[in-house]
């Protein structure tokens, strides 16, 4: 059966909109009252409810559950991302881990180390911390190539580029990751085994090239280290149609000739998403010239942090690039004598028919 949601909020005894500075005040309040190494002898001059027989609002539950609910309840809402979360949904959300815009959170798993909260805090709970910490709770010794016996360092991270399509980026899409690490399959850790673990990315629409995605520790597992991080790192794939320019904007190259760089003409583009634009042209298109067709290229993507991902997550993306269309003149690779002769004829009548029109311009001009 499952138990009821635990409402952080109530524990700490504060309202869901407080700052994070009144959060840790509030911790602070309750943990020099719960604190298993104060000194009971002297409740009566600090905790005036301990003259009551209560030394917070939780009571009459155990000092021991009420420590434990406290230092679980800041160690989420005193962390950004983790409240965020639980604000948005709920402690299930926490624990069960959910789908943001900009990747997965994976199950959040409170560590149990209720001074590990404490002294995050106060900085510590004892003028002889670190002798005390030294002999009740030593760190964890490994056998170590480099140092013998020591401290379990991190690996060093894995790299990876994903190839991602410009379909891909305009639609986005969900990509399974497969990567072999080496595992350890015993108790005593002394066998490992290489395994496919996968991961899953989600790619968010406009992904730009070099958006990193991490997974924290999910590289090799080994008794005396660490696992470090695996990283992927998007990269665009070249594609035959179209060119990504300034992040969001697709470029369209079309083949004309003379002709029609004169008079003009139609044609039609296929889009990324399966459209079909009509594209008009009835300028003369000189060397340089563009068509910029607006809101057809890739959408803007809003790389937001955890947090703000998780507020704007039902947000349709509205922004987006441009289709910026440019055109390259084919030539004829070669001339008869005839086509020559026509040629000049037709430029010889077309530049006097062309100063016609100037002169006609400038009396226009000089009546106007």
């Amino acid at each position: 059966m499952n138990r009821p949601e635990l409402d952080y909020y109530s524990v700490l005894d504060i309202p869901r909109n407080v700052t994070k500075e009144q959060i840790t005040l509030a911790y602070r309040r309750m943990a020099v009252r719960l604190c298993p190494h104060r000194d009971k002898k002297y409740e009566m001059d600090f905790v005036p409810l301990a003259q009551e027989g209560k030394l917070t609002h939780l009571s009459p539950m155990s000092e021991t559950k009420q420590w434990a609910y406290l230092n679980m309840a800041f160690d989420v809402l005193g962390n950004e991302l983790y409240r965020a979360i639980y604000d948005r949904y709920g402690e299930a959300g926490l624990f069960e881990g959910v789908m943001l815009p900009n990747g997965y959170f994976p199950p959040y798993q409170y560590h149990g180390d209720h001074m590990k909260v404490y002294e995050r805090v106060f900085s510590s709970y004892s003028p002889y911390a670190n002798v005390i910490d030294a002999i009740t709770n030593p760190p964890c010794l490994y056998a170590t190539k480099e140092h013998g016996i020591g401290v379990r360092h991190k690996d060093a991270d894995t790299e990876r580029i994903i190839y991602l399509s410009l379909e891909e980026v305009r639609t986005g899409c969900v990509k399974l990751m497969h990567v072999w690490r080496q595992e350890i399959i015993d108790v005593k850790e002394s066998r490992l085994e290489k395994r496919k673990h996968t991961l899953k990315l989600i790619i968010q629409p406009g992904t730009t090239a070099g958006t990193r995605y991490c997974f924290k520790e999910e590289g090799d597992r080994y008794p005396t280290t660490i696992p470090g991080d695996i990283i992927f790192i998007a990269a665009d794939k070249p594609h035959p149609t179209f060119e990504r320019r300034n992040m969001h904007d697709l470029v369209y190259r079309y083949d004309i000739n003379i002709a029609q760089a004169y008079t003009g003409f139609i044609f039609f583009v296929n889009t990324l998403d399966k459209r079909q634009l009509k594209i008009v042209i009835s300028d003369v298109v000189t060397p340089g010239y563009q068509k910029i067709v607006p809101l057809e290229g890739l959408p803007k993507c809003r790389n937001l942090d955890a947090v703000n991902a998780i507020k704007h997550a039902n947000k349709q993306i509205e922004e987006f690039g441009d289709l910026i269309i440019e055109f390259n003149y084919i030539f004829p690779k070669y001339l008869t004598p005839e086509m020559k002769k026509l040629t000049r004829e037709f430029y010889t009548e077309f530049r006097k028919l062309e100063m016609e029109l100037e002169k006609e311009e400038e009396m226009h001009n000089q009546y106007s």
